[in-house]
């Protein structure tokens, strides 16, 4: 005769796990409203693997100049590796993480006594490097990267710009002068 305690223990971890893996994979508005109803945050999100776990997340994101005009924003974002692995092996979190990393060591830096020298920190120019390799459209002048940091549940998103980077010429579009010619 089984024990009528543990059936019921076994039951309520058993659907608390399954709430709990959903809530990972289809985070969305009802396992919000959920999870706010839930005392001492029993359904969690786990983001052990976020650049700043559970709090804000940089992003990296850049404009173009094309025809004397900016165009509208970027992110850079290397994806997710499919739904049915992503739990096992993720290679993009890799590189994803990388750019988080870089974007935290700018910023570090104190811009009012660093000023002009960031220009030159290995961060700086690996993220300028890594956004200059990107597909860019035809006729680019210039980019502008930022560095934004998202925080809140998808629903509420909240963006704040924390790092804004110079105009870089992409050597482009830039038309040679006749007497050079």
């Amino acid at each position: 005769m089984r024990d009528v305690r543990l059936v019921g223990l076994v039951g309520v971890f058993s659907i608390w796990w399954l709430v709990s893996a959903v809530n990972q994979v289809r985070t969305g508005a009802w396992t919000w409203r959920l999870r706010r109803h839930v005392p001492l945050g029993l359904i969690p999100l786990w983001t052990f693997f976020a650049p700043n776990p559970a709090r804000a997340d940089p992003r990296l994101v850049w404009r173009e100049e094309v025809d004397d005009e900016w165009e509208s924003v970027r992110e850079l974002h290397f994806g997710f590796a499919p739904i049915e692995s992503r739990w096992l092996i993720n290679p993009q979190l890799i590189l994803n993480k990388a750019v988080a990393d870089l974007a935290r060591s700018l910023l570090s830096h104190d811009v009012d006594r660093d000023g002009r020298t960031l220009l030159l920190s290995p961060a700086y120019l690996t993220v300028l490097s890594i956004v200059l390799s990107q597909p860019r459209r035809p006729g680019c002048k210039s980019v502008q990267f930022a560095i934004v940091r998202t925080s809140g549940p998808p629903v509420a998103r909240r963006l704040e710009t924390v790092f804004l980077s110079e105009v870089h010429s992409t050597g482009e579009a830039v038309e040679c002068s006749p007497a050079l010619a």
